[in-house]
Parts: C-alpha cells; sequence; structure tokens
C-alpha cells in the first residue's frame, strides 16, 4: 500500500496495471473465449431448426466489460437480445425453456478446448441467468460470466446508438462481430 503514496500521479496508471489488474494474457483469453462463445451464439441461434430464437445484439456488461477488474475474480455479463422475446411477459413466460436451450449450447461450446482457460458450468439453481467461470490454468484469476436472455425494449438496432452518461452501454465491437 506504501507504493501508492509513494507514487507520482502520472505513474498511478501503470501502478493499478501492475498491481491490481489480471494479468494481460488472462484478460486476452477470457476475450477471445467470450468472442468465440458471442459467435456460437449468434451461428447457432441463426441457423434454421437449431434454436427458435435469433440473436439480435450482445452487450457486455461487469467489472470485465467496464475494464474496471481487478486480480483474482471478476465478472462480465452478457446480456442476450433475442428475438423470441416480443415483450417483457414472454421473456418471462420462455426463460425457463430459453435458458435451458442456452445451458445446452453452452456445454457443447465449453466442450471445446479454450488456450489458457479451464470451463467450470455449476449447478444452476433456477435462477434468471445462465452463470459459468473461466479460469486462468494456473487458478490465479477467473472470471465468473453471467448470460442473460433479454427482451430488445429498444427495438432491434437502437442499442447500438444508445447512450448513458455519454458512454456507450458496453457494446463491444468483438462480441457484436
Amino acid at each position: 500500500m506504501d507504493d501508492v503514496y509513494r507514487t507520482p500521479a502520472a505513474a498511478l496508471d501503470s501502478l493499478v496495471a501492475r498491481s491490481l489488474q489480471p494479468c494481460p494474457e488472462f484478460l486476452g483469453a477470457a476475450r477471445r473465449a467470450l468472442g468465440t462463445l458471442a459467435a456460437a451464439l449468434r451461428e447457432r441461434g441463426g441457423r434454421a431448426g437449431a434454436q427458435p430464437w435469433r440473436v439480435l445484439k450482445i452487450a457486455k456488461g461487469g467489472s470485465a466489460g467496464r475494464g474496471t477488474a481487478l486480480r483474482g475474480g471478476c465478472d462480465s455479463e452478457l446480456v442476450i437480445f433475442l428475438d423470441c422475446f416480443k415483450s417483457y411477459k414472454d421473456e418471462g413466460a420462455q426463460r425457463a425453456e430459453t435458458l435451458s436451450k442456452l445451458r445446452t449450447l453452452l456445454r457443447s461450446w465449453g466442450q471445446e478446448p479454450i488456450p489458457g482457460l479451464s470451463f467450470e458450468l455449476p449447478r444452476q439453481d433456477g435462477a434468471r441467468v445462465l452463470r459459468f467461470r473461466l479460469a486462468s490454468s494456473d487458478l490465479e484469476n477467473w472470471m465468473d460470466v453471467s448470460l442473460v436472455p433479454a427482451f430488445d425494449a429498444l427495438g432491434e438496432g437502437c442499442l447500438a446508438r444508445s447512450r448513458l452518461g455519454g458512454r456507450s452501454l458496453g457494446v463491444r465491437q468483438s462480441i457484436q462481430e
């Protein structure tokens, strides 16, 4: 902690990066893994007969999404806007079925080796989201990820143009592609 008090203001960013943030290799591997998951959701959800829904948009949140992740553990939320939800009422009525289909897709995705990471899908307890964990191979860093199926209340395409406090709502180019 003394380092903070002895560090000049101009050098605080590098001190934080060195001392508090997860190693860049872990963050890069986790971003790549989440990018491949987003691509799998889009591909498998968009194929005829594969899923009864299509992914409209994926928004990323949590400490990893905001760039405020700390060494050790962090969290990430992937809000998945689906076309099968026509209202909030639909979202509530179809949530369990949608989470079940997402769980099947996630298990399939997790079977592929993820370089530098381990994948853990814990028992789900009737939650409104689907949770899993990505951990570095040395287990020093981990990311708890929540997949949140959602109704796109703003309409397709509106989310990319939305702003909150001058910042994007967390939609990342790497997740969208």
